[in-house]
């Protein structure tokens, strides 16, 4: 058991005070052996949602994600990350269709809405992350749709995050 008022250098075995911070004998800095091998994870801060006012279809362009398509695949696709009242609308360019349109429709499931566009409902979205060293992603209750937006974009999709009531990092 390490004890609570000593450390043991691991090369000569001396007893030093905690305060001394290397063994002059040896030069070898302490070392804490009851946190070596412990893992420690660490969890962005999620916000909690805020009563925020936007105005519904809201459109944020130049966004990729990554989608399910039939066949089972994961397709990378890119065009526009559109909100409306059901939820949020993943919209590839490749499709051809207006983001604000597309946003209008109120479909009751999550799943295609086109060869590569997607739609996701709000009430199934667990949490939003953008943490840089974690992840990007929609994080539904069964999977995660990993997602990328500009910078300046992800303070967007936060306000509607708080808007949908939807946890955020």
């Amino acid at each position: 058991m390490p004890s609570t008022t000593h450390w043991n250098c691991p090369s000569c075995g001396q007893l030093y005070r905690l305060d001394e911070p290397a063994c002059p004998v040896c030069r070898i800095t302490r070392e804490n052996r009851d946190v070596i091998g412990k893992t420690s994870v660490v969890r962005a801060i999620e916000k909690e949602a805020e009563d925020v006012e936007v105005h519904l279809p809201y459109v944020i362009q130049e966004a990729r994600f990554n989608i399910p398509v039939p066949g089972g695949q994961l397709v990378w696709a890119s065009g526009a990350l559109a909100a409306g009242e059901a939820g949020f609308f993943l919209v590839s360019d490749k499709d051809g269709r207006d983001p604000k349109e597309v946003a209008l429709a109120r479909p009751l499931v999550p799943g295609a809405i086109g060869p590569t566009s997607y739609f996701i409902p709000a009430a199934s979205v667990v949490r939003v992350v953008h943490e840089r060293l974690i992840g990007y992603w929609f994080e539904l209750k069964d999977r995660k749709i990993p997602l990328r937006l500009p910078k300046e974009a992800w303070d967007e999709l936060d306000l509607l995050c708080d808007h949908f009531g939807i946890k955020h990092t």
